[in-house]
């Protein structure tokens, strides 16, 4: 009764037909109510057979790495505004380390394959409606080091919550459409002819993954290890650290993974899902696909992936926005796997926090690839919470111009108006506290397990 509702709604709606399907077939799940894991007990964490250590792949030889380079692409979800910081314009624009973009990082990290092996692998990038004419303006200045595609994803109607209505276009304009998330990768490059084009082209494997994460490189290990063994679908886990305990991780049934995100876990089971007793790794959203096996799936029809039920409230209504993750299409694959990889290949930049981090020094910057400092003593990064006066980018780079050193840093958090002059150090355990009036660290100051509050 509510789809058909919906559908009717929808009737006079500006959408192509592929897209308004693709709209209500997501419609359809979300009126069939949550769709929790059945069984709790019987969900564990994948053998060995489909959870492989990625010291288990073998390591290719230069040719093996150069023919394999000629059968691969890379795409990169390039959807976001850079809102978590404050910024309007695509996130992939903002700039991370010596005068660099993510682009930028991208682009470079692309042209050093080529010159190191001498095939060019060439770039698409998946945009929403908010960030392809300006996506669009930016990649000109690439265009003689690399081939780079872009197109635009699909755009659907936000719904209010309590009728399912679609919001009118006329009272909201363009907040009455979002981005259904990076699952419509798979109707958008089967539709717009992106899948047909690169298999004709000869590259059967496509290695997605965010644009801001700045680990999400080419690895020839996996990529040798994708055609060698024509798996069709691999998705990269790492281990679980207490700041990613919400996220996806992949469970085995009979013969099969699956993505398992924590809006379908149970509530009395989301504790032990966030432990790391359970599920001891988290899904990247570095994902490799064999591009025959896609197709293969995808000429019997829609991909079948599970809802997101994104909720907001706009306007002073609440709204719901239905997407899907491109990571959930792991259970459409049969013989698909995950690789348990390294925390190297999963490093994003969400908020100020992540960028105070990759701007220090503990990554070097080497060929397009941030590399952990090797005179970092501590396997892993320091927690860094900034506080309220660094979230936007603007205010970030006025308080810390000159970015400290973090190399001995334990754990740094900050609250209030904090200013950071040049050539500091924070050592240790650091917690500052500016109260009524700002706080200035110094130039040269160094800082070792301090706590400094300041009225």
């Amino acid at each position: 009764m509510m789809l058909a509702k919906i559908a009717n709604a929808l009737a006079d709606f500006p959408l192509e037909d592929s897209t308004r399907k693709n709209f209500l077939r997501l419609c359809e799940k979300f009126c069939a109510g949550p769709q929790n894991i059945k069984d709790w007990d019987a969900a564990k964490s994948p053998d060995e057979n489909f959870l492989i250590p990625y010291a288990a792949l073998k390591t290719p030889d230069v040719k093996a790495i150069k023919e394999d380079l000629s059968k691969v692409s890379v795409c990169k979800l390039n959807g976001g505004l850079g809102t978590s910081m404050g910024c309007q314009s695509p996130k992939s624009t903002i700039i991370v380390r010596e005068g660099k973009s993510f682009l930028d990082l991208i682009v470079d990290q692309l042209c050093e394959v080529e010159r190191d092996f001498g095939v060019q692998v060439p770039l698409i990038l998946m945009n929403s409606f908010y960030t392809y004419e300006a996506t669009q303006k930016v990649i000109e200045k690439y265009h003689d080091r690399l081939n780079i595609k872009t197109f635009q994803q699909n755009r659907f109607p936000r719904l209010l919550e309590d009728s399912c209505q679609p919001l009118s276009e006329e009272e909201f304009g363009r907040e009455a459409w979002y981005p259904p998330g990076h699952g419509d990768f798979y109707a958008c490059i089967f539709e717009m002819g992106f899948l047909d084009r690169l298999l004709e082209q000869g590259r059967e494997v496509l290695f997605v993954a965010n644009a801001d994460n700045l680990g999400a490189v080419i690895d020839p290990g996996i990529l040798h290890h994708m055609l060698e063994n024509d798996i069709p679908f691999l998705i990269e886990m790492t281990p679980k650290t207490p700041a990613d305990v919400k996220g996806g991780t992949l469970y085995q049934e009979g013969d099969q993974v699956k993505l398992l995100e924590i809006a379908s876990v149970p509530e009395e089971h989301k504790d032990e899902f966030c432990s790391q007793r359970k599920f001891k790794v988290f899904n990247t959203n570095n994902i490799w696909i064999n591009l025959w096996h896609l197709r293969a799936q995808l000429e019997k029809g829609p991909l079948d992936l599970n809802v997101i039920v994104n909720r907001k409230a706009l306007g002073g209504k609440n709204i719901v926005q239905l997407e899907t993750a491109i990571g959930s299409a792991v259970e459409c694959f049969p013989g698909a796997v995950g690789v348990t990889v390294s925390r190297e290949r999963f490093l994003p930049v969400k908020k100020t926090d992540d960028l105070l981090l990759v701007q220090s020094d503990l990554f070097v910057l080497n060929k397009g690839r941030l590399i952990r400092n090797p005179d970092r003593k501590q396997a892993e990064l320091p927690p860094v919470k900034l506080g309220g006066h660094f979230t936007d980018l603007k205010d970030f780079q006025e308080r810390i111009p000159s970015v400290p050193g973090l190399l001995d840093l334990e754990s740094l958090e900050v609250e209030g108006d904090v200013r950071f002059g040049k050539a500091v150090q924070l050592k240790g355990k650091i917690k500052l506290t500016a109260n009524d009036e700002p706080m200035m660290i110094s130039d040269g100051s160094v800082l070792h397990n301090e706590t400094v509050s300041q009225k």
